[in-house]
């Protein structure tokens, strides 16, 4: 079943369908900044890789003497390996940013949900459709409404 089962059925408020729809988003928003925060912090290891590389093994015999050192710094390899290494770092950094501001999102609108569970969620004796979205969320948009 799928939430807008749920809501045509009548076992969802639409108050109630709406707060999920919208942690549904906030997890989906979650998701996409963490993949980018990994694909960016893969390409900052590399860049970095690189310019270690490039210093220890191709100008190794350079940085051994003080007109090699100032040889080595204006090489434009050197400058391009930093200026890749600088720019991967400052979009690093914005990007693991936004994921760990779309991370309190969605943390913050979960731990509301569950606080206000009792308003939410239609009076049963047996909870049994409660259980059944908590259950749908978990397995399948891998949200749990179970606990804090």
């Amino acid at each position: 079943m799928t939430l807008e089962k749920f809501r045509e059925i009548g076992s969802l408020s639409g108050t109630t369908y709406e707060i999920l729809i919208e942690l549904i988003e906030r997890k989906e928003k979650e998701k996409i900044w963490k993949k980018r925060e990994s694909l960016y912090g893969l390409c900052l290891i590399l860049s970095f890789s690189g310019l270690i590389l490039f210093l220890l093994f191709f100008q190794k015999n350079r940085i051994e003497s003080l007109p090699g050192l100032i040889r080595f710094l204006n090489d434009p390899v050197f400058w391009m390996l930093g200026g890749a290494c600088l720019v991967t770092a400052f979009i690093f950094l914005r990007t693991h940013h936004e994921a760990e501001s779309a991370e309190d999102d969605f943390d913050e609108l979960r731990k509301e949900v569950i606080d206000r569970g009792e308003e939410l969620w239609p009076k049963e004796a047996d909870g049994s459709t409660r259980y059944a979205v908590i259950q749908f969320l978990l397995k399948k948009k891998e949200i749990n409404l179970f606990y804090k």
